[in-house]
């Protein structure tokens, strides 16, 4: 339970800094031109619930905390958001999840952000059936006939599938992108 209430935190104080970096205030909830505006507060709860969750990991949750009230706003407007069952991603999150992981893992996290452009357009869900019947899965659509190590509920996790991507680069096995290459090797992404 702690660790719950610890996520929980950490997504709203990545709320709360959104609020304080935005403009230097803390803004409340508030009623203008017929929209609710939910203020710190309401990124705070939603903030804290993407952040638990995204994976449990305390920075996640911050940064979750950061970018929840544009999931939210991305929800409502339908923009930059995808939708899958009970799955709602917003890029900029995606994005950021990526480049704290390249981060942890030593590799260039602009490469990796590229990568997951070109070959997902940035959604954890992307799904692609070859003509061989084979699937590519997730944001670096990991194969599942050459990587069968690699289970549906990994390729599918931002922070899993980003390792595997890392692990590769690292290993010297950045020719499993190749297909893309030419999207992200010149920065097209």
């Amino acid at each position: 339970m702690d660790v719950m209430v610890t996520i929980f935190l950490a997504g709203a104080l990545g709320a709360l800094a959104k609020d304080i970096f935005k403009d230097n205030t803390i803004e409340m909830p508030k009623w203008n031109d017929g929209k609710l505006g939910l203020g710190c507060i309401g990124g705070m709860i939603i903030g804290g619930a993407a952040g638990m969750y995204i994976d449990g990991s305390f920075i996640t949750a911050f940064m979750a905390g950061f970018t929840g009230i544009a999931i939210l706003q991305g929800v409502m407007d339908g923009k930059d958001v995808e939708t899958t069952g009970s799955n709602t991603t917003n890029k900029t999150l995606v994005e950021s999840i990526v480049r704290y992981v390249a981060k942890q893992e030593a590799v260039d996290p602009d490469l990796a952000v590229r990568v997951a452009k070109c070959e997902s357009a940035l959604s954890p869900t992307a799904k692609n059936v070859n003509t061989d019947g084979s699937v590519d899965r997730g944001l670096f659509q990991i194969n599942d006939k050459y990587h069968p190590e690699v289970c549906d509920n990994d390729a599918y996790d931002i922070v899993l599938s980003t390792r595997f991507f890392c692990k590769a680069v690292k290993e010297n096995h950045i020719s499993w992108w190749n297909a893309s290459k030419k999207c992200w090797e010149c920065g097209d992404a």
